[in-house]
């Protein structure tokens, strides 16, 4: 028998896309809840377009979409409504990400949800959030990542804004949103009655602004790119090496800071009242870290993590994304694991982000194919053979 999760006997209907809502409805699934994903019945989650792909399958979409079940149904009838209304009612948690105001053109709001299942925990996942002038407004990752001031900040000095490469807005908000779920549950178990919960990439882009937006309210101060720098810390950044590689060195306080300079042969900046504290260091980062620039360039990468790894510096290798990935530490934390596909037989797939002492998340079934548990959960709602099969004559289902 499987060791018991947190959520186990929790059903999630998980009627979002792409990657915040999807990646929220995974965490939820790791934790053992029943998770059900509703697609239309055209082509499906967008997600599943996105390269590189194995045979016509997405690696987006099979990473988000793992320990979950799939049905089709087109919302936009009126039959295909009364179904999503019908899986709701036995739910405790739904999940969507459509437009402000489109669950609510379908009748499948919140307050309309709520009336039939009092107990229903209802997440809405949207860019802007379903209050103020841009509560209207499509949003996407990059847009956000511009419009929350957060592209301003990434690249380096004097260069064009950047896009972060990896979509942190929405997997934040999808982490953030699980954290919102599992949160107005807890309640639920108290009061008996579920709520919404509102999570929005732009929220999510302000919070995790946190101490650049707080020295600006604080103190007025416009965080700026500095590249791989950091704004209160130095030196903390990256630098090359005399083969072309790169390292990240981490001299975060005064103590590391002397191992460098001693490590690097530059005891006359160690003694330089200018570079003495880390405040000092930070006013005067340019002379500083041309100084470094030019001491790194002399060794190859792998003799210079050698020399402060003796010194005690933290200091690593910027690594690639394949080479993280066959790191042995990333073994040693169990974070690839292995499930058996309908088409591609055995994959790997990322892992539970998370561990526990005292049970196992993970993954236990592949990402659905589109409409793949469709009967199977619509029989589990009351839905006789003969109604599903009349539901999928007429395209309501797939």
């Amino acid at each position: 028998m499987a060791d018991p999760l947190a959520l186990d006997g929790v059903r999630v209907i998980d009627c979002s896309r792409v990657l915040a809502g999807p990646f929220c409805g995974m965490l939820l699934a790791d934790l053992g809840a029943d998770v059900i994903k509703v697609e239309d019945t055209g082509s499906g989650d967008e997600s599943r377009t996105w390269p590189p792909m194995v045979e016509g399958e997405s690696a987006a979409y099979l990473v988000c979409n793992r320990n979950k079940r799939g049905v089709a149904v087109d919302l936009k009838t009126p039959e295909g409504a009364e179904v999503l209304r019908r899986l709701a009612a036995g739910a405790d948690v739904l999940i969507e990400n459509f437009r402000t105001g489109a669950m609510e053109g379908f009748g499948l709001g919140y307050e309309a949800l709520a009336r039939l299942n009092p107990r229903l925990v209802y997440c809405s996942i949207s860019a802007f959030g379903r209050t103020g002038p841009r509560r209207d407004e499509p949003g996407y990752e990059a847009l956000m990542q511009a419009f929350s001031g957060i592209m301003s900040i990434t690249g380096e000095p004097d260069g064009p804004p950047v896009r972060c490469g990896v979509s942190f807005l929405d997997l934040a908000t999808g982490i953030l949103a699980a954290f919102g779920i599992v949160s107005a549950l807890r309640l639920r178990d108290r009061t008996g009655r579920g709520q919404r919960v509102d999570c929005s990439l732009l929220a999510t882009a302000l919070g995790l602004l946190n101490y650049h937006a707080e020295g600006y309210l604080l103190a007025g101060q416009v965080p700026r790119a500095l590249g791989s720098a950091h704004p209160s810390l130095s030196p903390y950044r990256n630098f090359r090496c005399r083969d072309g590689q790169w390292v990240f060195v981490a001299a975060a306080n005064d103590r590391f800071w002397q191992r460098l300079a001693r490590a690097l042969g530059l005891e006359e900046l160690a003694a330089d009242p200018r570079f003495a504290t880390n405040v000092e260091r930070v006013r005067h980062r340019r002379e500083l870290e041309a100084r470094l620039e030019e001491a790194i360039a002399r060794y190859d990468r792998a003799e210079l993590l050698a020399r402060l790894a003796e010194a005690g510096v933290p200091a690593t290798p910027v690594n690639t994304v394949d080479q993280v990935l066959a790191d042995p530490q990333t073994a040693a934390l169990g974070m690839i694991e292995h499930v058996l596909h309908p088409r591609l037989g055995t994959i790997p797939l990322l892992g539970t982000p998370v561990r526990f002492s005292a049970m196992t998340p993970g993954v236990r079934r592949p990402a659905p194919l589109q409409g793949e548990h469709t009967d199977e959960v619509l029989a589990e709602c009351g839905f006789s053979a003969a109604e599903v099969a009349a539901l999928r004559a007429r395209k309501v289902v797939q």
